[in-house]
């Protein structure tokens, strides 16, 4: 089955057309997800900015970079009434043990701007990549889960999860993640569970349709 966005014909922004600018960590996987979206349907503008190896890839500096794309002199965006920003990051901590406290933070000041929302896959983004074609989540005793994650995503796609063609069973990736999301006491998601099918819902509003005719054309 071929589900590449050639499929998919592009229609110009109606006034209504409201633009989510994402910010992930992800110098591959999750830019090139994303950009899947940004390609299939003009009216919602994906603004996916991927962090450079020079680049502060801390969750504080993927956040100071929202901030600064809006604000300043030098902004590159201009965020109007309807927008939204989203910040995209995993629970994987880092060496120095900052992580934590980072999200947390970021989470909070997110909580409190208008228009502005976290999400979170625990551990990693292949989290939400495994829902496309799972129902039920997966557990993993291995000391290093965010390779076992990556490593069964590969194992449930032919060649590994393919952002060309895959993005597609979005609507099936939202009911998986939803149905099997668990949070803890400080609405964190626990192993196993990804936030991301918050952010999915909102691009969905908007492309279902021409997602939904073409899965059917397939079929």
């Amino acid at each position: 089955m071929i589900l590449t966005n050639r499929l998919f014909e592009r229609q110009a922004p109606s006034r209504e057309a409201k633009s989510l600018y994402i910010f992930c960590e992800g110098a591959k996987r999750e830019y090139q997800y994303f950009e899947y979206f940004r390609e299939i349907d003009s009216r919602i503008k994906v603004e996916v900015n991927k962090l450079k190896q020079d680049d502060n890839n801390s969750p504080k500096g993927l956040y100071d970079l929202a901030i600064n794309s809006f604000s300043g002199d030098k902004a590159k965006f201009t965020i109007q009434e309807n927008d939204e920003v989203w910040i995209v990051l995993d629970t994987d901590p880092d060496k120095s043990d900052s992580r934590e406290e980072q999200i947390s933070k970021i989470k909070a000041e997110c909580k409190i701007k208008d228009n502005w929302f976290f999400v979170e896959s625990n551990p990693c983004f292949e989290v939400w990549l495994f829902f496309h074609q799972n129902k039920k989540v997966e557990e993993f005793e291995s000391d290093d889960i965010c390779k076992s994650w990556k490593q069964k995503v590969n194992e449930n796609y032919r060649g590994g999860f393919d952002s060309r063609r895959h993005p597609i069973f979005i609507e099936e990736a939202i009911n998986n993640a939803e149905r099997n999301y668990k949070a803890d006491e400080n609405e964190r998601p626990l192993k196993g569970s990804s936030e991301v099918y918050l952010l999915a819902k909102s691009m969905f509003s908007v492309i279902k349709n021409k997602i939904r005719i073409v899965k059917n054309q397939l079929k």
